[in-house]
């Protein structure tokens, strides 16, 4: 007896339709006919595929990415809690395969694709903690001073830094810093000096005072007639010196000198800006007998002297100045140094050689002096 053939026929018609026809099909005599939609047919087709021929279709152009988002989105829609078994999957090969390039992968996924601004602090502290604690077994410190700098930087998304924030972040170092060793004592030093150099002069003394109540602050040996002496942060130090009215020598003339003999000269306030050795000078006269802060300046009468008290003394670079003490014999090395017109500012009035005739044997007479309009008060302050 011959065997039953059984079969299915599907027909596909050439004009547009969602339909096909199905017809079973035995010993060559169709049985039934019925007609189903095309995508119901392709359905039933492909649950016939092994898997991986289905995937290898679905990846026919190499669309990854393109269809992993059309999975997401419809599972989004239609499926949304089966969402947190795709990540888990996503995880988990992450987790079964830890390489670099899978690792870097998902996390710039996760970085680019999130704004974690709209976590509360609470999540994002609990994020950051989480992968900064899975990476204590790193070794590169560079790589962690990188990640320590980034999450800095990002304190200044803040319209005003937080002092509390800052504080605590400085804390933590400071707290940190409190492991070294003396032998390190130079890295705290470093780091105290660039805090410094954004605080208040007002905040650092405060700070030092607690470490200075048993240091004291000395001048040194102060030249002979000194009226004020300031020594900046900087190291440099500032000395005022007077000179009472009198009457001085004066050798004149770049070429045949000729010496004034006794000139009157009025009561002068040197001062002098010393550093590392080298000296500037300056000069004015007062009339009053004892230099206060409100003693009024007048410029210098004769010449060789800026307007300002500045005086024109190109070899006084050649003076290394070791000592303050040193410094009280400059005023008479000015007064004995050889003198010319420069710099002289009332040529208009009198000759500079007929005034210094005229001041031979002479007691000066203050009311030739031209105001400078400044303090000594005033000369102090600018100079602190």
């Amino acid at each position: 007896m011959e065997a039953t053939k059984e079969e299915w026929r599907i027909v596909i018609p050439k004009q547009h339709t969602k339909l096909v026809s199905v017809h079973e099909v035995m010993n060559g005599i169709t049985v039934s006919s019925k007609k189903i939609l095309i995508g119901e047919l392709i359905l039933s087709l492909l649950d016939q595929l092994d898997e991986h021929l289905l995937v290898e279709y679905l990846l026919r152009d190499g669309q990854m990415k393109t269809l992993f988002e059309t999975i997401v989105d419809y599972s989004s829609e239609h499926a949304p809690e089966q969402m947190s078994d795709v990540l888990k999957k996503v995880l988990a090969l992450a987790d079964d395969d830890p390489s670099e390039a899978m690792l870097t992968a998902l996390f710039r996924a996760m970085g680019e694709s999130q704004n974690l601004a709209h976590l509360s602090e609470e999540q994002l502290v609990s994020v950051l903690q989480s992968v900064l604690t899975s990476a204590s077994h790193m070794k590169d410190k560079s790589i962690l001073m990188e990640m320590y700098l980034e999450l800095l930087k990002r304190i200044r998304l803040f319209d005003d830094p937080e002092a509390d924030l800052l504080s605590s972040v400085i804390g933590g170092l400071f707290t940190l810093a409190s492991q070294f060793t003396d032998a390190q004592v130079d890295l705290i030093d470093a780091m105290f000096d660039t805090l410094a150099k954004k605080a208040t002069p007002k905040a650092l003394i405060a700070a030092a005072r607690p470490y200075m109540k048993d240091q004291k602050l000395c001048s040194p040996l102060l030249p002979k007639n000194c009226v004020f002496y300031q020594e900046r942060g900087n190291g440099e130090q500032i000395v005022g010196i007077e000179l009472d009215k009198g009457q001085h020598d004066v050798v004149f003339g770049d070429v045949g000198q000729v010496v004034y003999e006794q000139v009157g000269y009025p009561k002068l306030l040197f001062w002098f800006s010393l550093h590392k050795g080298k000296a500037q000078a300056s000069v004015a006269a007062v009339k009053d007998l004892i230099i206060k802060e409100d003693t009024q300046l007048y410029e210098f009468p004769y010449s060789n002297v800026h307007s300002n008290g500045e005086i024109c003394w190109t070899t006084l670079a050649n003076h290394k100045i070791k000592e303050v003490r040193q410094l009280e014999a400059l005023p008479a090395l000015f007064l004995g140094a050889t003198k010319n017109t420069d710099l002289y500012r009332n040529a208009q009035e009198i000759n500079l050689r007929d005034l210094l005739v005229s001041m031979q044997h002479q007691r000066f007479d203050d009311a030739m002096l031209k105001p400078m309009n400044k303090t000594v008060g005033q000369l102090i302050q600018k100079k602190s």
